[in-house]
């Protein structure tokens, strides 16, 4: 009888356990993805793209293509004057992503002298770190980081812990559900390991 009252309590506290972090959870969507989707309406002084997938002949795929056209926009609106294109260098898939985004942005009417490729941000983390690098010697004030809905708020996060404080956000404007779905479900332990670990 003592065991099964026993057991008994521990499925209860295993049931409040796992509702309470499906709550989080949930929570932390919602609050991710009003963020991400409530973009910044003003100016800033660049804009930085993060990376994400390009095909081995140097494509884009379509999810980065929606986050170069959305700093394009940015740019060709005159609400930034410099785009910084950070990606992963391609040992995985073949092609660097920062030289794919900047030679896209060329061909769509950015002057290559607006443009910063950098092929040695591999994730969100050394993005901010050779952004940080580069504003040791052009002292941007302001800066919008431009990426998928769901990843806006860890964008922010990591960019002002490294030390830039005006950040803020731009998301692409190409919605693919799935991608997104999986993305926003990834999200929730990719903040909070940036949170624990960086």
């Amino acid at each position: 009888m003592v065991q099964k009252k026993s057991q008994i309590r521990w499925v209860k506290w295993l049931k409040g356990l796992l509702l309470f972090i499906l709550t989080w959870m949930i929570l932390h969507w919602i609050y991710i993805s009003y963020d991400g989707l409530n973009d910044y309406k003003g100016n800033a002084d660049i804009a930085i793209i993060l990376g994400n997938p390009v095909h081995p002949d140097g494509t884009l795929s379509p999810w980065l293509e929606g986050r170069v056209e959305a700093a394009m926009q940015l740019y060709k609106e005159g609400r930034v004057k410099k785009i910084f294109a950070s990606g992963g260098d391609g040992h995985d898939h073949g092609a660097p992503e920062g030289d794919a985004m900047k030679k896209y942005l060329v061909e769509h009417g950015v002057p290559a002298t607006d443009i910063f490729a950098d092929n040695q941000g591999n994730n969100t983390y050394l993005t901010a770190l050779d952004f940080m690098k580069l504003n040791d010697s052009l002292h941007f004030s302001s800066a919008i980081a431009v990426s998928g809905f769901y990843h806006i708020s860890r964008c922010k996060y990591i960019i002002q812990k490294v030390g830039f404080k005006n950040i803020y956000g731009f998301a692409s404007k190409r919605h693919f559900w799935g991608d997104d779905t999986h993305g926003l479900f990834r999200e929730f332990f990719a903040f909070y390991k940036y949170l624990i670990v960086y």
